[in-house]
């Protein structure tokens, strides 16, 4: 139910400093296998939500405002989108208000109020364990979404060996993409040299240039690099354990004191991600709209994207751990961080069961 997707449209807001980003497991495997035979009972399930949200609306009340802040303008917000254009959001009573804020500081915004959750991950994982009482609540992508492209003179991954990387800068969610792809592939992050460079546009005209050899560019950027002889080397689906790009984040404050606003912008989002898997039309149309692209980009980058989105709203715990393990290395953290510091599913595992998934 896509309509007049302008009419949806999320605001984009960009602050004084805000600019473009740095750059599955048991549960998956579980929704794969019973995802066909719960479908009368997930539309029912969802049928029920929207009439007693319609009826909340008819008695007058208002929507509850929820700015939430994303990095940038990549597929890896994919789902949040696809629920504000299809009206997932609405149907929660929510007035969702999108605002691409930098990653440096979006975990400081998101704790002193500013919005109310984050879809930022890299950063914000960093921000927990650093100290942060924020919790993820919910995971978008439990795979990068990047793909390693270089250029046409690069044959293989090994050819990159003393060769420079372009990232959005040091330790971004691009470069740790480029990092796992480069070592599913056999060789090791340590034999490139990274060049901070900016965002993913700076970072392809870069490559045209020759002044960087490789960079992990998300779609449609290795679809349009392709068709300029630009060599895809390794994406998603050559990487061993995931590097979640995009989550829900919320303050533990905000967790514990408004739940229910927690769980109704969980509800949506699961429903986009769902959108996403089960409906590659419409959200292709979706796509075309978001990043005014022709249909045939979008249709090829649906296509290298789709790999990369949990299919129930989380990811495993060894990619979780992975992830954690990362960012305290990078942060110079020497406690070990338990994984219930970083992550809270309660909330997404209950719309899960209320939607029947």
């Amino acid at each position: 139910m896509t309509g007049d997707l302008r009419a949806h449209a999320p605001t984009f807001i960009l602050p004084r400093d805000a600019g473009e980003e740095r750059g599955g497991g048991e549960n998956v495997s579980r929704d794969q296998g019973t995802d066909r035979g719960r479908t009368v009972k997930t539309s029912t399930a969802v049928t029920l939500l929207v009439a007693l949200t319609l009826i909340a609306g008819s008695l007058g009340f208002a929507q509850d405002k929820v700015r939430t802040s994303y990095s940038s303008r990549s597929y890896a917000f994919l789902p949040a989108y696809v629920a504000q254009a299809s009206g997932f959001f609405r149907d929660e009573n929510l007035d969702v208000e999108l605002i691409q804020m930098r990653p440096g500081i979006s975990s400081a915004a998101l704790y002193n109020g500013d919005v109310f959750a984050t879809l930022t991950f890299g950063s914000t994982i960093a921000a927990i364990v650093s100290g942060f009482p924020l919790k993820v609540v919910a995971v978008l992508t439990v795979k990068p979404i990047h793909y390693l492209v270089a250029r046409p003179e690069i044959q293989t991954v090994q050819d990159l060996k003393g060769k420079r990387l372009g990232v959005s800068q040091l330790l971004g969610t691009d470069e740790f993409a480029a990092h796992a792809i480069l070592e599913a592939l056999g060789l090791s992050p340590r034999d490139l040299k990274s060049i901070a460079l900016g965002d993913e546009a700076i970072r392809r005209e870069a490559l045209r240039r020759g002044m960087v050899d490789a960079s992990a560019v998300a779609p449609p950027g290795p679809v349009h690099l392709a068709r300029e002889g630009f060599r895809i080397l390794g994406g998603p689906k050559d990487v061993k354990i995931g590097s979640p790009s995009a989550g829900l984040t919320v303050t533990e404050k905000n967790l514990k004191e408004r739940p229910d606003l927690v769980r109704r912008l969980s509800r949506a989002l699961l429903r986009g991600l769902r959108l996403i898997h089960d409906n590659g039309d419409a959200t292709k149309k979706i796509m075309t709209q978001w990043l005014n692209l022709s249909p045939q980009v979008a249709a090829d980058s649906y296509q290298l994207i789709i790999a990369s989105f949990s299919l129930d709203g989380e990811a495993d715990e060894m990619t979780l751990k992975s992830v954690i393990e990362a960012r305290r290395k990078s942060g110079k953290v020497e406690k070990e961080i338990p994984l219930e510091q970083i992550v809270d599913f309660r909330l997404i595992r209950e719309v899960r069961r209320e939607l029947g998934l």
